[in-house]
């Protein structure tokens, strides 16, 4: 080449570039801080600034596979086996010759799961755990921070690999939704991961509710008495009664009927609710009065009673009257 073209064609280089001097040709690696997860794929890409370079290649102890086009290079890792792995890119311009490093870093990564440590019971305390399971490149702990969060529970962030929070169970608790997210911080990149569950709360009978119409009944009436209760499980219903005569059990045992009662069915009528977690009871005292009667009976009796007393009137009258009739004149005692 004539010596005179270069140096204008420098010259002309150098007036056009900032600072008077020509920007040097680099290589680089997207992405710049490879991450993957244990076993899958990857693929890199390596890009030259200038498109005059000679060489466009990568320098790596696995296989190389990929594919290139003008200005880049890439490179196919179809199974990251290795937890660590340096990576290399370089491009020749001329004399000049420039190098792009990075290392693939690889992780596994355990979506996180919640649990309770036994039922829970209300008013008893309880302990719900999250737990999560991350690997990454040796000697390295993973950077992993869980949090536990909802059904009316106290937010609870920790790192490391488990979050445990102690609460009382409470029955408004049942059927609340508890959220855990587990973040894994790997360099400038972060994995989320989240579970959720639904809290169970069980509880013993309580609120236990005996009622009747009235308390005082006559006999010959018909006696309803029903029994009410809360829990979970929903309790099962046994009743204790003043007698075994002629009763009936309806709405699943929650209601004793006894048609035409008598005397013998007054007293206490006692429910116990139960379930396998507990027992609650309630009672109540069911009183008996007079048989009851028709309005014509007193009357008929009334009039049955003056009728005695005329009849006895009557022949009181006469035995009387025949008792002081006179003698016949003439008439001498024999």
């Amino acid at each position: 080449m004539d010596p005179c073209r270069s140096w204008g064609a420098m010259a002309l280089l150098c007036l056009l570039v900032p600072g008077g001097h020509p920007v040097p040709c680099r290589v680089s690696i997207s992405p710049e801080e490879p991450t993957v997860e244990f076993g899958t794929s990857l693929l890199l890409n390596c890009t030259s600034s200038c498109r005059n370079y000679s060489r466009l290649n990568w320098e790596v102890s696995i296989t190389k596979m990929g594919a290139r086009g003008p200005g880049w290079v890439s490179l196919d890792i179809p199974n990251v086996t290795e937890w660590s792995l340096e990576l290399q890119c370089f491009g020749v311009f001329g004399e000049q010759r420039d190098i792009a490093t990075t290392t693939l870093r690889a992780y596994r990564f355990s979506p996180p799961q919640i649990y309770l440590e036994g039922d829970a019971v209300a008013g008893k305390e309880v302990r719900l755990t999250c737990a999560a399971a991350a690997q990454v490149s040796p000697p390295d702990p993973p950077n992993l921070s869980l949090t536990l969060r909802g059904g009316g529970l106290p937010t609870s962030t920790r790192r490391g690999p488990s979050v445990g929070l102690r609460f009382t169970a409470q029955p408004e608790q049942h059927g609340r939704e508890v959220t855990c997210e587990a973040v894994l911080q790997l360099g400038r990149r972060t994995v989320n991961a989240s579970a959720a569950t639904v809290l169970r709360v069980w509880a013993a009978p309580r609120d236990v509710r005996v009622w009747a119409p009235r308390t005082v009944f006559t006999t010959g009436d018909n006696l309803t008495v029903t029994c009410r209760a809360e829990g979970n499980p929903s309790p099962r219903f046994r009743w204790e009664l003043p007698t075994n005569a002629s009763w009936e059990l309806w709405d699943g045992g929650t209601t004793v009927t006894i048609p035409a009662a008598r005397q013998a069915h007054g007293g206490t009528y006692r429910c116990l609710a139960e379930n396998r977690y507990g027992a609650s009871a309630a009672s109540i005292d069911i009183l008996f009065q007079g048989s009851s009667r028709s309005p014509l009976i007193p009357v008929v009796v009334t009039l049955a009673v003056v009728a005695v007393l005329a009849v006895l009137a009557i022949s009181w009258w006469l035995y009387r009257a025949r008792g002081w009739k006179p003698m016949p004149d003439g008439s001498q005692p024999s």
